[in-house]
């Protein structure tokens, strides 16, 4: 129980960073603090697309990616509700163009790039305990937001945006010029999933 206990933390605080300064480099820097907090309990992966490749990588089971997928969800749900009660009325999870195409590659991309860092400095038995890990991870998160942001919002995590979606129903005013966060969910979902799956695969034929 404990492990998904620390990934309903971790992804918490992953989506108050992200809601309350929307920067890049607090984000990052945060992220790798929630990695090293709970890499050793439940592999902090904060993200349905990490715990995805890890049930790839055989690293978890089917019934314990359910797990974690469910508490990673319920910890955005959370978080969200604290933005608002914090002040942030205006959080919401939207492209940034008008190009669905472009923001569908933008996610693939650096989803991709995002699982294919875990998975090298997690996974690779020839940097077994390196102790850099959670920094490589955080830098990753800032550069894809500093590289895609204002293209598809730079969320490379379905759950991010699951936990604005579940409050745009109940209030669907909510966000940058009234865009509902719920209208763009399954095009996270979806570059999530693809991004998991094709990181997970070119690193079973490129590092084992």
């Amino acid at each position: 129980m404990n492990k998904y206990i620390i990934e309903f933390i971790g992804t918490f605080f992953l989506v108050l960073f992200i809601g309350l300064t929307s920067n890049p480099i607090a984000i990052g820097l945060g992220l790798a603090v929630l990695v090293y907090m709970g890499a050793h309990i439940s592999g902090a992966h904060y993200n349905p697309a990490v715990s995805l490749a890890m049930l790839i990588s055989k690293k978890l089971s089917p019934k314990e990616l359910g797990f974690y997928i469910f508490y990673q969800l319920l910890g955005a749900v959370f978080a969200t509700y604290t933005l608002y009660f914090l002040g942030n009325e205006d959080f919401s999870v939207v492209s940034n163009t008008s190009d669905i195409s472009q923001f569908i590659v933008a996610e693939i991309l650096f989803t991709f790039l995002l699982v294919f860092v875990i998975l090298n400095v997690a996974l690779n038995k020839n940097i077994e305990g390196n102790q850099y890990f959670g920094l490589a991870i955080g830098l990753t998160v800032t550069a894809g937001a500093f590289s895609v942001g204002d293209i598809s919002g730079a969320v490379f995590n379905p759950a991010i945006s699951f936990g604005a979606s579940v409050y745009s129903f109940i209030d669907p005013e909510v966000g940058t010029n009234a865009l509902v966060s719920s209208d763009f969910f399954i095009y996270y979902l979806i570059t999530g999933i693809v991004g998991a799956v094709v990181a997970s695969y070119a690193y079973k034929k490129i590092a084992e």
